[in-house]
């Protein structure tokens, strides 16, 4: 569970250094998109819906530059849904919020150890990432896939 919160700590402050750099780079139309996946809509398995309620307890959690991380969801068996919330404008579009954060989401999944973590990994977990703005509005989501953290 600490290993949890240190990893959101530190994704919240890569994602505090991406976002403000007020940099809009230009978008040439290959704007990246995640496809959701239909396929596995099983329930989500006890021990995820437990380590959400867990986490949920500590929640809302105020990351350092303007995040708040409002609560986790085992959406079902294969998917765990973390949302969290601009306390600030971001100074990036939406498109290049994505291209800078989703490196460093799997960077820090890939790196960090710990059991939940490894739970994650061991079980090939879809990882959603939703980001909203202080008046309820999806910003981003950002999914990864056990192909985009796991190494092999």
């Amino acid at each position: 569970m600490k290993k949890i919160i240190v990893f959101v700590v530190l994704c919240g402050l890569i994602i505090t250094a991406n976002t403000s750099c007020n940099s809009k780079s230009k978008t040439d139309g290959n704007t990246e998109t995640t496809a959701v996946d239909q396929t596995s809509k099983e329930p989500a398995q006890k021990k995820y819906i437990e380590l959400a309620k867990e986490t949920n307890k500590k929640m809302p959690m105020p990351i350092p530059g303007g995040i708040r991380m409002d609560k986790t969801e085992a959406l079902s068996k294969t998917e765990f849904k973390f949302y969290y919330t601009f306390t600030k404008a971001p100074a990036v579009s939406a498109e290049e919020f994505i291209r800078s954060t989703k490196p460093a989401l799997t960077l820090g999944l890939q790196t960090v150890k710990g059991d939940d973590l490894d739970m994650f990994k061991k079980d090939k977990m879809n990882l959603i990432y939703a980001y909203y703005t202080m008046d309820g509005k999806l910003f981003a989501e950002i999914r990864l896939t056990p192909e985009d953290y796991i190494n092999d």
